[in-house]
């Protein structure tokens, strides 16, 4: 009566610790904003490519009003384009200057273009392409038009540079800024050999302008400058995407533990809670098999449960595999950790000195890791993941969630002991 009364309550503690945690780390969910599923979404790549073409979208309208702000600024105190003819009004003026309202009109017309299509969420990236390459030329043009290489809009380059690193990659926002250096270089050799005219707003630049030496250097200086946002906006883009990366990983280490967690609420039985944990297991992890090893009744040997295999392989092998194997260091590496209680990540099985030949005729000969399941310092199976049909290596980060995980198992697979053997009781 006291040893079932006693079981009893052990049983009911640990249910409750066990929901406790999976409360827990459901309210914790929800205060920073994420869905426990939200890890294994394909649409978040995308959405995170919608938000930052939008952000894209909003410099752009900034951009392009600047350019006939400024200029309205320069004529309303006097700063007009040298070399142009004498007029009576500034709304002649200001006329004249129709190739720079145009440029604006057709870069805004452009802009709201975009907008259309973003809600149509179709393929982005001929958008992010268009975004980059098209502005170059738009940029140019507005260049062009207001002096060329004595133009004060140079800078407006630096806008489709940083739109190719962060919309593409850090090659691209190299090549954007290697393009705006030539097209400026360009403008820049055919002003100078009398090619192509263009107007300038500042007297005292247009005599520098005739010496060669002068253009180069302004060539120079705004082409480092074009490689040097470029390279700090990549650096900054690529160290974004690995905190990103870092943390999506964190956040699936929390859901996988949280659903081992809660797999107990389930289901009933022993069986259908290690499926569940396996499923999560290779789900998760995305690789390709997970083998739980239970450790036998009299603690000596130990004998292999469950065989799970990712559901994107459409044709698995078998899992009705029969494995028995001593607790002993003679026994391979899957005893040793448990005998250990050691996680392992093998990624040369060939070479491994502890590798059980006649267990990998059975399952393979590949890559895996390995993590015991522990409740109460007692050891109660282990855990073996691989890439199988891939024959890739299980990562540091993936071994290191593969034993947290493991360990949470342990804990659930003994609730579920426990609860079944007083359900037998009864």
């Amino acid at each position: 009566m006291f040893e079932r009364m006693h079981t009893w309550l052990q049983t009911f503690i640990l249910r409750n610790i066990d929901r406790s945690m999976a409360a827990l780390t459901s309210y914790r969910s929800r205060l920073s904003h994420m869905e426990l599923g939200a890890v294994e979404e394909s649409h978040q790549p995308k959405d995170e490519t919608m938000a930052k073409i939008r952000l894209m979208i909003r410099l752009r309208w900034a951009m392009n009003v600047l350019v006939p702000a400024v200029l309205l600024a320069l004529a309303w105190v006097g700063v007009r384009m040298t070399g142009r003819r004498v007029f009576e009004a500034n709304i002649e003026y200001l006329i004249s200057l129709w190739p720079n309202w145009t440029l604006s009109a057709i870069g805004l017309g452009i802009n709201f273009a975009y907008n259309v299509r973003l809600r149509r969420r179709g393929n982005l990236r001929p958008i992010a392409l268009a975004q980059v390459w098209l502005d170059i030329v738009i940029f140019s043009l507005m260049i062009y038009t207001t002096g060329g290489i004595r133009s004060p809009f140079t800078f407006l380059y630096t806008v489709p540079i940083l739109a190719a690193s962060l919309l593409l990659s850090f090659r691209a926002s190299l090549g954007a800024a290697a393009f705006s250096t030539f097209l400026l270089g360009l403008m820049a050799t055919l002003q100078f050999h009398r090619l192509l005219a263009a107007e300038t707003y500042f007297a005292p630049l247009a005599g520098l302008t005739d010496s060669g030496s002068y253009v180069t250097a302004m060539v120079t200086v705004s082409g480092v400058l074009y490689f040097v946002i470029a390279f700090a906006s990549g650096a900054m883009s690529v160290t974004i995407h690995k905190q990103e990366e870092t943390l999506k990983k964190r956040a699936n280490e929390a859901t996988m533990l949280y659903e081992v967690s809660s797999s107990l609420q389930d289901a009933i039985k022993l069986d259908e809670v290690l499926n569940q944990i396996m499923d999560i297991l290779v789900r998760r992890l995305d690789i390709d098999r997970a083998l739980m090893y239970l450790v036998n009744v009299d603690g000596t040997a130990l004998d292999l449960k469950v065989v799970c295999f990712h559901t994107r392989l459409k044709n698995p092998p078998r899992d009705d595999l029969k494995v028995h194997f001593p607790m002993k260091r003679e026994a391979g590496l899957t005893a040793i950790c448990a005998i250990e209680k050691t996680a392992f990540n093998v990624t040369d099985p060939t070479n491994h000195p502890h590798i059980n030949r006649e267990l990998a005729k059975k399952i393979g000969l590949n890559p895996f890791a390995l993590a015991p399941m522990i409740s109460r310092g007692q050891v109660i199976g282990v855990i073996g993941i691989d890439r199988k049909f891939r024959n890739e290596i299980i990562t540091h980060e993936e071994a290191q969630t593969l034993a947290i995980t493991a360990s949470q198992a342990g804990l659930t697979i003994q609730n579920a002991k426990l609860y079944e053997s007083r359900n037998d009781d009864h």
